[in-house]
């Protein structure tokens, strides 16, 4: 392989203009909203900003069931749906703990019982869960209100991403990615990231700018959610420097979980991933991508292009 230096010596000696010679990758760009969140627009395609690092378990078939922890879950209920009630009032589970264990899950039950489409009871719209079906209540279509069991696992819910293989069905877990052995980064829906290239299926890279020892974490989008800053069990433990583990328990589910915006997220405008979807294809795609957008050298400048963003409104 030639060096850097015989590089730039045959250029010149073959009489190439300067703005030939300069390929050093850059992360220049200008500060752009998406959401809440201010992201440095990437010249080329894609985007950087440095948020947090919080657990998205969504593809897991151990995700949500019925019973909770009791059953085995990793995450409760109240985090998948938002409740409709007939007098037109709803809420979102997971608004405070104790909405959580005790408003919440009474509601689930007593709605349950009536056939979840019951507009005199109240309905659920289920979102980290599988949900089918709709039901009108209180002048308001609600939509995915029957919540899915996981094929030869009752009690687990489905938990399904946003990226997903369609030769598996949809109550079919292998149909997802699975989130404790792929590295996966949440996106939001959003005009301004995906006018910059920015696509469920394509790739980005994590490091957490707080460590010493920090590694540079390649990933797949595998999912939408509100904001930049969630990532997989897998994506978390590699990026905190732990071994990633194929079960994990509940003590272990928020392991690498960073609470301070320091964790630099970036992603690579590009094309998709086609399936299919399991661990080891991945995380090959996931590195080849990141050593073609510029690998650890382009991360550098990104680290450095990021750190004094200031926020940006978005659009009215």
């Amino acid at each position: 392989m030639r060096t850097a230096a015989a590089s730039l010596v045959t250029l010149l000696a073959a009489g190439m203009p300067c703005a030939a010679q300069a390929q050093t990758p850059t992360c220049t760009g200008s500060p752009t909203a998406v959401g809440a969140q201010t992201v440095l627009a990437i010249e080329g395609g894609g985007a950087a900003v440095r948020a947090r690092m919080n657990i998205n378990i969504d593809g897991s078939p151990r995700a949500y069931n019925k019973a909770n922890a009791a059953g085995g879950a990793l995450i409760h209920l109240c985090n998948a749906g938002r409740v409709y009630l007939p007098d037109g009032s709803s809420y979102e589970g997971s608004e405070s703990n104790a909405t959580c264990t005790g408003r919440f899950m009474d509601d689930v039950k007593r709605i349950g019982e009536a056939g979840w489409k019951d507009p005199s009871v109240g309905v659920v719209q289920w979102y980290g869960i599988l949900g089918r079906g709709e039901a009108e209540i209180a002048g308001r279509t609600v939509r995915n209100v029957e919540p899915v069991e996981v094929k030869d696992a009752p009690g687990f819910y489905v938990s399904p991403t946003t990226l997903a293989d369609p030769d598996f069905a949809e109550d079919d877990p292998q149909r997802y990615p699975d989130p404790m052995l792929v590295p996966g980064g949440v996106m939001p829906s959003r005009a301004a990231l995906k006018a910059l290239g920015v696509k469920v299926g394509g790739f980005g890279v994590a490091i957490d700018t707080a460590r010493e020892d920090g590694a540079a974490v390649p990933f797949i989008i595998n999912d939408t959610g509100p904001r930049i800053g969630e990532g997989s069990v897998a994506l978390a433990r590699l990026v905190a420097g732990k071994e990633i583990k194929a079960e994990i328990t509940r003590a272990e589910r928020y392991a690498g979980q960073v609470d301070k915006t320091t964790v630099l997220w970036v992603f690579f405008g590009g094309d998709a991933l086609a399936p299919p979807y399991d661990a080891e294809r991945v995380r090959t795609a996931a590195r080849d991508a990141f050593d073609a957008w510029g690998g650890e050298t382009r991360l550098k400048t990104c680290m450095a292009a990021t750190a004094p963003l200031a926020p940006v409104s978005p659009p009215q």
